[in-house]
Parts: structure tokens; sequence; C-alpha cells
């Protein structure tokens, strides 16, 4: 198996030569205040906690951007299982326990033996990034040494981010329930599944070095606060043959 491998201009700079179109579904609208009010309690309700820094970043975080990239991720979990029962694959809702720091939950689904680990994006976005320091040689996930099967890719729309900046909120660390549930009130989300890969693309990836390093610039942009595998949408597997998959 050969992944496609980003564009690359110099030591620093890397490029994405082909894109997937942003294809949106509506998200049910009782998922979002579901996944609102858990995303306060890991951040400004502290009733759990995640991570202020990703592994080999530097970057500490505010509560007002792990609010968003929590919402995002939980979001997507709720869009995956949304989608998966509209292929009439039978699975349970996402878990909502607020996790302490260090706890780490075993996998978004376990559908019929397998195990799926769900990887949100921006709307824009066309790269799963995965960090190489939560990663063994042979795909094992360090933080709960298990080995995922699928890895499912969802992008979102609007992008939270950038609502909290524009509402000068994203770097916040106290912020009151009522004044997130205002603003979230007036947004309608939308998401894509732009593919999925397997846990033998994953380990294509680390074994071909297909890896962006901390401080390297994508599309001339973003930069890298830690070292990542990535592998691009133009390598991700059709969402809708997962059933099959998941009954081989």
């Amino acid at each position: 198996m050969e992944l496609i491998r980003l564009q690359k201009k110099d030591e620093v700079n890397f490029f994405i030569e082909k894109k997937k179109t942003f294809v949106p579904t509506n998200i049910r609208k009782e998922f979002i205040q579901t996944v609102t009010n858990f995303a306060y309690g890991m951040t400004f309700g502290k009733d759990g906690e995640h991570r202020s820094y990703r592994s080999g970043g530097t970057k500490k975080r505010k509560n007002g951007e792990i609010f968003c990239d929590t919402f995002q991720g939980k979001l997507a979990e709720f869009f995956v299982y949304q989608s998966l029962k509209n292929l009439g694959i039978d699975c349970s809702k996402p878990d909502l326990s607020q996790w302490n720091l260090g706890v780490w939950d075993d996998s978004d689904f376990s559908i019929n033996g397998k195990s799926i680990s769900v990887k949100s994006m921006a709307y824009f976005s066309n790269l799963l990034l995965l960090e190489s320091k939560d990663l063994k040689n042979d795909g094992t996930y360090i933080p709960n040494q298990k080995q995922y099967d699928f890895f499912i890719v969802v992008r979102i729309k609007p992008d939270l981010k950038s609502i909290f900046r524009s509402n000068r909120i994203l770097y916040s660390d106290n912020l009151e329930l009522s004044r997130v549930n205002d603003l979230m009130t007036d947004l309608y989300f939308s998401a894509d599944i732009p593919g999925y890969i397997n846990l033998e693309m994953l380990q294509c990836a680390i074994n071909d070095n297909l890896v962006l390093t901390k401080g390297s610039l994508l599309n001339g942009k973003t930069k890298m606060d830690a070292e990542n595998y990535y592998v691009t949408s133009s390598d991700f597997l059709d969402f809708s043959d997962i059933k099959t998959k998941l009954f081989e």
C-alpha cells in the first residue's frame, strides 16, 4: 500500500494537492445542546478535564479553545452515530461521561468486535492528523494501549473557533453557561464524512514516515504545534462501505 504524500516546497512548507468537496448534512438539533452541556462541563464547568496541550506540543490552550475542540470532537461522534443509524447499523449513543485528566475511554464506538475512533476537523480540512507521540510503530494508541480498527473522519461547519474568536471569547478561561447558550442557540451545524482509514493505512503512514514535523507549515499558514502523522483525504476509504467491513 502506498499513500499520497503532501506536496513539499521546502523543509518547512507542505501543501495538499487534491481536496474533497464538503458535502453537508444537517446535524440533529437535539444533539447540539447535549454536546454543549458536555463540553461546558469538561471546561468552564470543571466537571471533568481535558489536557490543555497536545502530545509533543508547547502551546497551552485556554478553556475557550478546549471547549471548541471538545464540542467539535463530541459533535462528530454524534454525527457518526446519526450516520451509522442511517446505514442500518445498530450502535449505542456516544459516551457523555466527564473524564478527569489521565483517564482515557476505550473507543468511541465498538461494533461487532471492531473498535472505531472518530476524528473531527473543520469543514475546509482535507488531512487526518494523528499526534506521533501518542502512537507506537504498530499503530497502538499509547494512552489506552489500544489498536483501533477504523478511524472515521468528520468535517463540521461552522468552525466554532472562528465564531468564538470573533466574539472575543476564544481565549477565555471563565464563561457563564448562559453566555455560551446564547451564542450556540443561533448556530446550525452541518457535517460530512469524507471517509475513513483502517489500521493498515495508519501503520503504512507510520512506516513510510508520512509526518508533519513540529513547526512545519501546512498550506502556507497552519503551523504545527506538535509532530503528526498524516493521511490525505484522497486516500480515505468510502464511508458507505464501512457496514460491509464492520461485519466481515
